[in-house]
């Protein structure tokens, strides 16, 4: 997951990429729509004005299979906003 700041903007935006060796189309399509519905649900508790970038991997399918994508996505994004303040501090 990348983390991008927005300088004026008003609101955060989620990007998706599912290339086709994390599965078939049906699957890829699942994998995306679990990513925006907790795009939604956690959006304010999202960092404000950030462009997120979601890159799906190969297991995102079985995560998405086991209804595990929320806390995947979560613990992805504690580290992406740790880093993010890690480079700010330097």
């Amino acid at each position: 997951m990348l983390m991008v700041p927005r300088l004026g903007a008003d609101r955060s935006r989620v990007g998706i990429s599912a290339s086709r060796r994390v599965g078939n189309a049906v699957v890829r399509n699942r994998i995306k729509r679990g990513i925006r519905d907790w795009f939604r649900r956690e959006r304010g508790a999202l960092p404000e004005n950030v462009d997120l970038v979601v890159i799906a991997r190969p297991k995102a399918g079985r995560l998405i299979e086991k209804g595990r994508v929320a806390i995947a996505l979560n613990q992805t994004l504690a580290r992406a906003v740790k880093q993010q303040q890690r480079k700010m501090t330097h």
